[in-house]
């Protein structure tokens, strides 16, 4: 993936030089067929005296199979002489068919970009996709958008190179390209070769993982992309690789639990407390079987491949779930407790000294400040796409002249990329003399001049694959989530993008994992709250313990981040602002009374939706996080400190004891809790405690 900074080499220009030109040529002749030999002697690129006929086939076919790749098709048949064959380009080929996108369906999809614009790895190529079909509606990108709704995607340690694996896999999905790479597995904490062929990406659980055929464990693994190092690399240079088996499907991985992630080794029951049973049923009934009883509470049964996840699942809600087998698992959650007890007896450990320098790596701010690190579009794409906006902008005259910042806004390009564009049109005019579009940029402003060649590019382009595939993740990522009033009209649009992208079998889309956990009928009520200004009553289970209570509440701000949705409100028992996550939530209702908006600064919560909010001081506890959980812990929290024997130090805040006992519980000795030392004390008595109950 380049940067804006970084400059295309010889061989690039040369190729979209020869890309560009190809199409243009192809398009004069109106759909006719043309021989070859003509293609070689009039496409500047093909012919420069020195190139073989062999050179010009490999060049040539080439050429139209990246083409291909974004969706353009170079149809061949049979010259009726028989000499050799012809080549052609329809204008359906090329061109997008007309989309009848309602202005409501058009704002519901801004609002997707609005929403994810820099904090979504494919959100270069929204913009692109939803350009091009705003141009094909003959709208702009200028409706309203709510600020009701914010989205924080990135999660911590995703960086760059993540975007730029994101990439490579993609196009090794494409062309069936078995990759090598190593691999981070925390579970045993080493750093492996892996070979693999790449089935699916997918987005779960707040993380982008890749699902495929593990050579070394002939079996079909996930792989999270964060965990990949260093360069992937292609086995070798042919064609394809391999083709997935016919029984892969993907929705056997999509909602699998951590628990469920490895080899099976045998089926878990747990029991959860009537005031957890709707829980389980609304979080885990993808993963296993749910069996309600009369009084509310739920038996879950699940397949496993990790204890150690399992017994974290029934220590993160001890009061309320209880473990009932297999015994062996029973017998791995008592030795558990047992080591947390004696962890949490006597003496705090004394921390090691900190590592010096501490690990390097961006803070969440700082990812959000630099924006999220993009997918690029094909080159080919973005630069023809350049040509059709120029055009469009131009609208019938010779000359326009345009802001520099809102040609880069429309396009999603930076300054230094936009000069790059027009250099390349620029180029692609003088050397093959089939003047498109021309612009030169001067201060803030961009020149524009046409010709009449820049015509046969005027219609918005077909969508790319990529393009077709970012606008599909975007309405299923946030879809779910802004339902007042533009659910409807996302998902009449997501129909008319799968059209126009050419149907099912051309477009495949990047499923999400937990997409349809929330219930539709609380996020209706709650967004219709934040449109209307409306109050709504929930029932909500605090973690803090306690039973359901109802809440009155004036809904300012629905946020996700890092996988998990949050609403921002002013509750009126508790007078003040509140967050509350979506999965305690068991109802809504959405109530006739109006409530005049308070001014609440929003900002914080849209930075960090899990700000604790209550009016009294939150407690401080201080965790020392083993070597086995501390790169997970500090990417989550890239405040805590890594120490030179490989820990990590850090804080926890807390209002309530049960919440902190619990959450110190679920890292299954994996973290102690140092101070403070009533706190430690505690820790102990619930672990033995529980630890009775199994031995």
């Amino acid at each position: 993936m380049r940067s804006s900074k970084e400059k295309s080499t010889p061989r690039d220009k040369d190729k979209l030089i020869r890309q560009l030109s190809l199409v243009t040529f192809l398009m004069s002749k109106r759909g006719r067929p043309v021989k070859a030999d003509d293609i070689r002697r009039y496409v500047e690129g093909y012919d420069d005296g020195s190139k073989s006929l062999e050179a010009f086939t490999r060049r040539f076919y080439a050429d139209r199979d990246e083409l291909a790749r974004t969706g353009i098709e170079i149809e061949s048949s049979r010259d009726e002489s028989g000499d050799g064959d012809t080549y052609r380009l329809p204008p359906e080929n090329l061109f997008l068919p007309p989309v009848p996108f309602s202005r409501e369906e058009l704002a519901a999809l801004h609002t997707c970009l609005y929403l994810l614009e820099g904090r979504f790895a494919y959100s270069r190529l929204l913009r692109q996709a939803l350009q091009s079909l705003a141009l094909g509606a003959g709208n702009t990108l200028d409706d309203p958008v709510t600020g009701s709704v914010a989205i924080d995607l990135p999660s911590a340690g995703f960086d760059a190179e993540v975007a730029k694996r994101q990439q490579k896999i993609d196009r090794a999905i494409e062309d069936r390209k078995t990759i090598r790479f190593t691999y981070h597995s925390f579970g045993s904490d080493r750093v492996e070769e892996r070979l693999v062929d790449p089935y699916r990406m997918i987005y779960t659980h707040g993380d982008w993982y890749l699902v495929g055929y593990s050579h070394e464990r002939e079996d079909i693994r996930m792989f999270k992309l964060r965990r990949i190092r260093g360069r992937i690399t292609y086995l070798d240079k042919r064609e394809h690789h391999f083709e997935a088996p016919g029984d892969f499907h993907l929705h056997d991985y999509l909602d699998l639990e951590p628990w469920q992630l490895g080899t099976e080794r045998g089926a878990a029951e747990l029991r959860f407390s009537p005031r957890y049973g709707w829980w389980a049923q609304n979080n885990l009934a993808r993963s296993g079987e749910i069996e309600m009883h009369s009084d509310g509470s739920a038996t879950y049964r699940t397949s496993y491949s990790n204890g150690n996840r399992i017994c974290a699942l029934v220590l993160a809600r001890s009061n309320d779930t209880r473990l009932a087998g297999p015994p062996e698992l029973k017998q791995q959650l008592a030795a558990t407790l047992e080591k947390i007890a004696a962890l949490h007896e006597g003496d705090a450990p004394e921390p090691a000294p900190a590592l010096d320098p501490q690990p390097q790596g961006q803070s969440l701010s700082e990812q959000e400040a630099a924006g999220q690190p993009q997918v690029e579009p094909e080159r080919f794409s973005q630069l023809a796409k350049t040509v059709t906006y120029l055009e469009a902008r131009l609208d019938g005259e010779e000359f326009v002249t345009l802001t520099v910042d809102e040609v880069c806004r429309d396009l999603g390009l930076g300054r230094n990329e936009l000069e790059q564009a027009m250099a390349m049109l620029y180029l692609v005019s003088a050397e093959s003399g089939g003047y498109l579009v021309n612009g030169v940029i001067d201060g803030d402003s961009l020149r524009v001049e046409g010709f009449p060649h820049g015509e046969l590019l005027k219609k918005p382009l077909r969508l790319t694959p990529r393009e077709a595939r970012a606008m599909l993740l975007a309405i299923d990522l946030v879809g779910g989530q802004i339902l007042a009033g533009q659910n409807q009209s996302l998902e009449t649009a997501r129909e008319k993008i799968i059209a126009a992208a050419g149907g099912l079998d051309h477009v495949d889309a990047i499923p999400i994992g937990e997409s349809d956990k929330e219930d539709h009928d609380i996020c209706r009520a709650l967004n219709r709250g934040l449109a209307e200004h409306r109050l709504v009553e929930i029932e909500y289970l605090a973690r803090s313990g306690g039973d359901i209570e109802k809440r009155i509440i004036e809904p300012y701000l629905v946020s996700g981040a890092r996988g998990q949705w949050y609403l921002v409100a002013w509750c009126r028992a508790r007078d003040g602002v509140r967050t509350f996550r979506f999965d305690m939530v068991k109802s809504a209702r959405f109530l006739d009374e109006a409530f005049e908006p308070r001014d609440i600064d929003l900002n914080v919560y849209r930075n960090d939706p899990n700000l604790l909010s209550g009016g009294s001081t939150p407690g401080l506890a201080q965790v020392l996080f083993s070597p086995a959980v501390a790169r997970w812990v500090h990417e989550m929290q890239p405040g805590t400190l890594i120490l030179e024997e490989g820990s990590a130090l850090g804080g926890i805040q807390w209002f309530s004891e049960d919440w902190i006992i619990d959450e110190t519980l679920r890292y299954c000795g994996e973290a102690v809790v140092i101070a403070p030392a009533d706190l430690r004390e505690k820790i102990r008595a619930a672990a033995l405690r529980l630890a009775g109950e199994y031995s």
